[in-house]
């Protein structure tokens, strides 16, 4: 039975409504789900106070009338819901005030399909970050059934910095993973949007149904291929058996290819930088030349902007601010454009690199291009960029915001340590990932880290150098000899072997220049932390390692990499 005094503290409330902690004591401090024995007059009592109290705390009020199990709420509550989703669609009412009044829809109607789907339609391509990312933390409470599929459709539109809560509510969800792939299969959506660990996780999916479509679609590239540039592709494989002319090709690569891409410290970066391309064999590149939108890298998708006074830009996505949208167009020009002052910003599926480039070369002039990409000089750096798992310009192990917690160069221009030269991944301020942390049990973040990654090589090795050597708690955290990382070099010809990293030998604690025997101190970052260098040395020197996997000690460090080159016979 509910207490006696209930009637005078809505009686009360009546006579002061805005004596608003009245709402919150009753709110925080009934146990959920216990019903009360309201007299007629309490009912009646409660239903004027609906009327009267301010409207951010009717919501607390209604959801304990509900508990309480007081009937005749249909008309309040509907009423109450039109006013908040009224302040969720209103573009100019603050990010907050549209959050909290989200996050009241949600408490009492939990399942309702219109509402949910109402909270997703205020999610627009020029909807804050803030308020987008936001928006989609609060629908993960929802239990309508139709959101997810809804959600599907929407991410192409929804802002690039809030498509990784998106796409974790999408995979949370049977129903909504399922529609994803559907999208995948259709070719409405493609694999590249999604984060390494989440292409992991979809291929060791609890539903073995689930996961062998991911399977098979992932080993497609993270598409099905467009039947007419397969057949392009098919009709050209001839080429790969033959041997081209490397400088020929390197003349190609600055007439066609420099616009875009960088190779070494010749052209820009607009896509991606083609330095360590020589690490993939000529069939995989090949695709990539003549198929360029089979996958795109998510920094290098296009987006369409359409302006209100009806410009149309197309470009890659340099910034996003919650005012302004920045595209880069492949005349590497950059627009700025004010969100308020867009009709439209889309993502497309197609690569900013157009089809048809068979069309600009004839087939001998692409055999040459791919020898000079596949050209394997005395050192081969493997690009990170597709393998990183953290940005290391936010803070790695507990939360983004730890400042002592990053490792951060002066500048990210390519570095040399006694001789070997290294490229690092550029996390333009800190927008894309650019090294790889492995698993570790401590912290927040680290846990969420995966366990192994695996990285082409396709070439011998005389050595395999890092820089590396560090982790969060290593030595002198610990002082054990543990393994913190194997290096695990998979031959061509199927036989592997392992190279184990020992904390306090190989790999020190990242926070200060800690020294340990078997590697060395090679940079100081700007807050004071290190970077260390260390080689593996491959048993068989004159075997094709076709990867290198880096896989996770059973120690309680969490390994970083920062960059990888291969020194060739």
């Amino acid at each position: 039975k509910a207490p006696k005094n209930i009637g005078l503290l809505l009686a009360i409330l009546n006579a002061n409504p805005t004596c608003t902690p009245i709402i919150t004591g009753l709110a925080a401090g009934w146990p959920a789900g216990k019903s009360a024995e309201l007299s007629a007059d309490d009912e009646k009592a409660l239903a004027a106070a609906l009327t009267k109290v301010p409207a951010t705390s009717r919501g607390k009020l209604l959801k304990l009338a509900s508990t309480w199990g007081v009937k005749g709420l249909d008309t309040q509550l509907a009423e109450l819901t039109k006013g908040l989703l009224v302040v969720v669609a209103d573009a100019k009412a603050t990010d907050a005030a549209r959050l909290d009044a989200a996050k009241q829809v949600l408490e009492f109607q939990p399942s309702d399909e219109s509402a949910a789907l109402k909270l997703l339609d205020a999610l627009t391509p020029t909807t804050s970050a803030e308020l987008a990312s936001g928006l989609i933390e609060v629908l993960g409470q929802s239990k309508a059934k139709t959101l997810g599929a809804t959600l599907v459709e929407k991410l192409p539109k929804l802002p690039l910095v809030a498509r990784p809560a998106a796409l974790r509510l999408v995979l949370a969800r049977p129903e909504s993973t399922k529609a994803y792939l559907d999208a995948v299969e259709k070719g409405t959506l493609r694999f590249d949007m999604l984060q390494l660990d989440q292409k992991q996780a979809l291929a060791s999916h609890p539903d073995k149904e689930l996961a062998a479509r991911a399977k098979k679609l992932l080993a497609l590239g993270g598409g099905l291929p467009d039947a007419n540039r397969q057949k392009v592709i098919d009709e050209l494989k001839p080429i790969l058996a033959k041997k081209g002319e490397v400088l020929n090709g390197k003349k190609l690569f600055t007439t066609h290819c420099a616009k875009c891409h960088k190779h070494g410290a010749e052209g820009l970066q607009i896509g991606p930088d083609l330095t360590g391309f020589a690490v993939h064999p000529k069939e995989e590149i090949l695709i990539h030349v003549l198929d360029p939108s089979r996958s795109v890298e998510g920094n290098y998708k296009a987006y369409t902007a359409k302006h209100l006074d009806g410009r149309v830009v197309t470009g890659v996505m340099s910034a996003q601010t919650k005012t302004t949208v920045e595209l880069r167009d492949a005349e590497n020009k950059l627009w700025a454009f004010p969100l308020e002052d867009l009709d439209e910003l889309l993502e497309s599926k197609l690569s900013l690199m157009p089809e048809g480039f068979e069309k600009q070369m004839k087939p001998e002039e692409l055999t040459d291009l791919l020898e000079f990409l596949t050209l394997k000089g005395k050192y081969v750096p493997i690009p990170l960029d597709k393998y990183a798992t953290t940005t290391t310009t936010k803070g790695m192990f507990f939360e983004d915001a730890g400042v002592g917690e990053r490792l951060v160069f002066k500048d990210w221009t390519p570095k040399t340590f006694e001789g070997v030269p290294f490229v690092l991944t550029d996390p333009q301020g800190d927008k894309i990932k650019n090294a790889i942390l492995l698993y570790g049990p401590n912290g927040k973040k680290t846990p969420l880290m995966p366990k192994s990654i695996t990285m082409p090589c396709n070439t011998a090795a005389k050595a395999i150098h890092f820089l590396s050597g560090i982790g969060g708690w290593n030595f002198p955290y610990s002082d054990k000899k543990t393994v913190s990382m194997i290096v695990r070099l998979n031959y061509a010809d199927g036989k592997s072997e392992d190279h184990e990293l020992k904390n306090g030998v190989h790999f020190a604690d990242y926070i200060g220049k800690a020294q340990v025997p078997e590697s060395k101190f090679a940079f100081a970052m700007t807050g004071g932390q290190q970077v260390r260098y260390l080689a593996v040395i491959p048993k068989r020197t004159d075997a094709v390692i076709k990867t290198i996997e880096l896989i996770k000690g059973p120690d309680s460090s969490a390994p970083v990499v920062m960059a990888v080159t291969i020194e060739t016979p």
